[in-house]
């Protein structure tokens, strides 16, 4: 009997992180935000150490690019700071998007952040600043519920847009369980 409840206890953890990591899939594979808002926000992913964007940060501008081009928001935020002496990765994502026909003056940057926690608090003041309190939110799918959760306790209505870059299984695995990971040290977000 004792050896089933340690049995229990220790598989607890993984138990936890499974669900977590369901709940991560499952608001991937929705589909994306139809609706228009005043702003796009485009959250930053890894510059490569040639400076160029790493494939997260491609698709996740190109697809801020398509939003404002259809349309669907007049402005873009770009959001991430740089590492060491390597641009920002907001700053790589808006040459991406006006490289794509993107006006200059449609682009604001945050370049600051190194956190999806950071993203939200540093973006949100300049959104408010301009009146807008609802945006379309770019990332991977994997990261969109904790980053439209971040945004959205910050008054932030964030609709979900995910970058539509693919994974294959083993990134799409270790992604979403960093996600859940990365969740359960900030439970109070799975309910925001």
């Amino acid at each position: 009997m004792r050896a089933r409840l340690l049995l229990a206890l220790a598989a607890l953890p993984f138990v936890v992180v499974a669900a977590i990591a369901w709940r991560v899939d499952r608001a991937s594979r929705r589909p994306a935000a139809t609706a228009s808002a005043r702003a796009v926000v485009m959250l930053g992913a890894r510059v490569l150490p040639s400076g160029h964007a790493a494939p997260a940060l491609q698709y996740r501008a190109e697809k801020a690019a398509q939003l404002y081009l259809s349309g669907r928001a007049p402005l873009i935020v770009f959001s991430g700071g740089s590492s060491g002496k390597l641009p920002s990765e907001a700053s790589i994502a808006r040459d991406l998007a006006v490289a794509a026909g993107v006006p200059p003056t449609a682009c604001l940057l945050e370049d600051q952040s190194h956190s999806t926690a950071q993203n939200a608090a540093l973006t949100a003041p300049l959104l408010k600043a301009r009146g807008i309190d609802e945006v379309l939110l770019v990332s991977d799918g994997y990261h969109l519920l904790r980053a439209q959760a971040q945004f959205q306790a910050l008054g932030i209505r964030a609709h979900p847009v995910p970058s539509g870059r693919r994974l294959g299984t083993t990134d799409w695995l270790s992604q979403t369980v960093r996600e859940a990971l990365a969740l359960l040290r900030r439970p109070w977000l799975l309910w925001a």
